[in-house]
């Protein structure tokens, strides 16, 4: 009876471990470095490449701080960005967002990319975390 208990209260302990050691993959996952083949290419017009390359969500960012106007616009108006973002990246929620922007207004176009995808960054940095594994423990620390 007595180690029936004592099993019965590992397996108690074991399970509360494993509880406090969660991670959320989703946010890692989307703000993974993709390769060449995956990557974002920018675009002035069909056949017309601008030469400026994103392969996550940081580069993207930069990238849309020196596009030019007529880029993010060709872009946005063939949903681009919200297609990579959803399909490759993984994020229907930034997808959705980047979607709901007006092709139309080129004045507020970039401002708007950049603060939407600042937005999400952030608040996927905040729920993300990194684990470092030893021999006797599993420790999370918030991601920068």
């Amino acid at each position: 009876m007595k180690k029936s208990m004592t099993l019965k209260n590992e397996r108690k302990t074991e399970h509360r471990k494993r509880q406090n050691v969660k991670v959320d993959t989703e946010s890692l996952r989307i703000l993974r470095t993709v390769g060449d083949k995956d990557a974002f290419y920018f675009y002035e017009a069909v056949g017309k490449p601008t030469g400026e390359v994103a392969k996550n969500l940081s580069d993207f960012l930069d990238r849309v701080k020196s596009a030019k106007a007529e880029s993010l616009i060709f872009h946005l108006q063939r949903r681009d960005f919200q297609n990579w973002v959803e399909k490759i990246l993984g994020d229907s929620k930034l997808a959705k967002k980047l979607g709901s922007i007006s092709p139309t207004n080129s004045d507020g176009v970039r401002t708007n990319i950049y603060r939407i995808v600042e937005n999400r960054i952030r608040e996927l940095r905040e729920s993300s975390a990194e684990i470092h594994v030893d021999a006797n423990a599993a420790v999370l620390i918030p991601s920068v």
